[in-house]
């Protein structure tokens, strides 16, 4: 995905007439902007794919069938439109503030309620529903489909690693792979479930955003144990070492404990590609080969 330019950019904030301090939030495929109080402007980033684009559009359709199985809210695209050559989705704008800004202010009783919402929201992300019969990608233009859920692991670890650079060379994907068991049957499976990506509200999950290219088609428990490993500083700078004490209680009270040392190696291995971005990076290498 190329950089924005930023000449470029003003020019689609103006025709959208998105006003200053609008930016929401940022990521690997997209800028997020307040529209008014009822939609945000989700600008995806030059080169973007449409096809893509529209295959997010329809999945996300697909997921909003079964939303009502969830306590929170899910992005809904309400138009998607081509403005100054980038392509711009129209979206609901789903209530409350980003998780990570209220670990920055909450401290106590509070602050421990809400990474136990976070961990519980994660859990339920399974509970939407999309029918595909293989484990593997649901988008992007490199999916993986595979019959069972170890092969898929091992695969997409091996992409990720080749691309991380040579001295992840010494990573063994198979050996990461068969660290983490077969899951009872295929769920959805988010794997960006972190702070940043959900919006609470006096202490309640609210929504959980960016359904990507990160989706899959797996295991539901690596939500939830992501969700907790996601609470390193180098992702989440707001988390806390108590943070990470409660998280781990969370996952013992679940009987998913013994799964999070294998999560949390998977999922660095799977974010090892991103070279651009320095501080995950670091994390990976640190989880890794440290």
């Amino acid at each position: 995905m190329k950089a924005f330019n930023e000449a470029g950019l003003r020019r689609v904030k103006r025709t959208l007439g998105i006003g200053a301090n609008a930016l929401l939030g940022q990521g690997g495929e997209a800028k997020v902007y307040a529209l008014d109080s009822e939609r945000i402007a989700r600008i995806n980033r030059p080169g973007a794919n449409l096809s893509h684009v529209n295959g997010r559009t329809a999945l996300l359709s697909k997921l909003g069938r079964s939303a009502g199985r969830v306590p929170f809210a899910i992005p809904v695209v309400l138009e998607t439109l081509e403005v100054e050559g980038n392509i711009v989705t129209i979206e609901r704008r789903l209530p409350g503030r980003p998780l990570d800004h209220h670990l920055g202010v909450l401290s106590g009783e509070s602050r421990d309620s809400l990474v136990r919402a976070y961990l519980e929201a994660a859990s339920q992300i399974g509970d939407l529903l999309v029918e595909r019969p293989l484990y593997g990608d649901l988008l992007g233009a490199n999916a993986i489909h595979t019959p069972s859920f170890r092969s898929y692991l091992e695969q997409r670890a091996i992409h990720s690693l080749k691309a991380a650079g040579r001295e992840f060379e010494t990573v063994d994907p198979a050996r990461l792979a068969a660290a983490l068991p077969e899951p009872a049957g295929p769920a959805l499976v988010h794997l960006d479930a972190f702070p940043g990506n959900m919006l609470a509200e006096d202490g309640v999950v609210t929504a959980v955003l960016d359904f990507g290219t990160s989706l899959i088609i797996g295991d539901r428990r690596l939500d939830p144990l992501t969700a907790a490993a996601y609470l390193t500083r180098a992702i989440t700078p707001t988390a806390t070492g108590r943070d990470r004490a409660v998280a781990q209680e969370w996952l013992i009270a679940n009987s998913l404990a013994d799964l999070f040392p294998a999560a949390r190696s998977w999922i660095a291995a799977y974010w090892s590609f991103a070279r651009d971005d320095p501080v995950v990076y670091s994390w990976c290498r640190s989880v890794l080969l440290e």
